[in-house]
């Protein structure tokens, strides 16, 4: 596959992710107030305190629309949303990778790391909101892949701004950009109250950068043949 065509197939997919994220809106009221949006909290329940606060306890009016909600949400995610944001940044690591290919195959295999902790989070999130007074060992699972995802979906951005910055000029701006979202994700696995409203901006700032390289090679002309 050609890096122009890896980059017109990631447009697609990032389009892709911005329809399936506009349906995944998470609308109703957390049972006590969060320092960021409900479903990133759920995302970063560290203990049985962590979960009460979201869903409230037993029998709260507040818990059964919101579990309705992130239940919805989730599924998008599996369905389509996990699908989509790996093809997004895979592809526009390997049309990256086509002139740094040792790096761009590191971003593309830390990416698809990234959705199968993706998926093991979900099925951890769909049995606590079954069961949000009884987390069992589901609670180790979620902490252990959510951290997999959020720092490995850093470090892969990351991976496709160090291969911007090796090309140059102001290629250093687009490495700022691509590893916006490493210090909040690192931060977060052990402060996640603080740090857990920044996952989601940080990883935009890093997206529209991986998006906007891949619009421009989407575009670009193909190289002449050599005679």
């Amino acid at each position: 596959m050609s890096a122009r065509l890896a980059f017109r197939l990631a447009v697609i997919a990032a389009l892709v992710m911005l329809g399936i994220g506009g349906l995944m809106g998470v609308t109703a009221p957390s049972c006590r107030p969060l320092p960021m949006t409900a479903m990133t909290a759920f995302e970063l329940a560290r203990s049985a305190g962590d979960l009460l606060r979201i869903f409230g306890a037993p029998g709260e009016t507040c818990r059964a629309p919101l579990v309705v909600q992130l239940d919805h949400a989730n599924v998008l995610d599996a369905a389509g949303y996990i699908p989509a944001y790996t093809a997004f940044y895979a592809l526009v690591l390997f049309g990256l990778g086509r002139r740094d290919v040792t790096l761009g195959w590191v971003g593309v295999t830390v990416a698809f790391v990234c959705a199968i902790a993706d998926w093991i989070e979900d099925v951890a999130l769909f049995h606590l909101s079954v069961a949000p007074d009884a987390p069992a060992n589901w609670l180790s699972l979620l902490i252990a892949f959510t951290n997999v995802k959020w720092v490995g979906l850093a470090v892969a951005t990351t991976v496709g701004g160090m291969m911007l910055a090796r090309r140059g000029g102001f290629g250093w701006l687009g490495f700022l950009a691509c590893a916006a979202p490493l210090v909040s994700s690192l931060r977060a696995v052990n402060s996640p109250d603080a740090a857990g409203q920044y996952l989601v901006p940080g990883m935009a700032v890093a997206s529209l950068a991986l998006l906007a390289v891949a619009g421009a090679g989407a575009l670009a002309k193909p190289a002449a043949p050599k005679n």
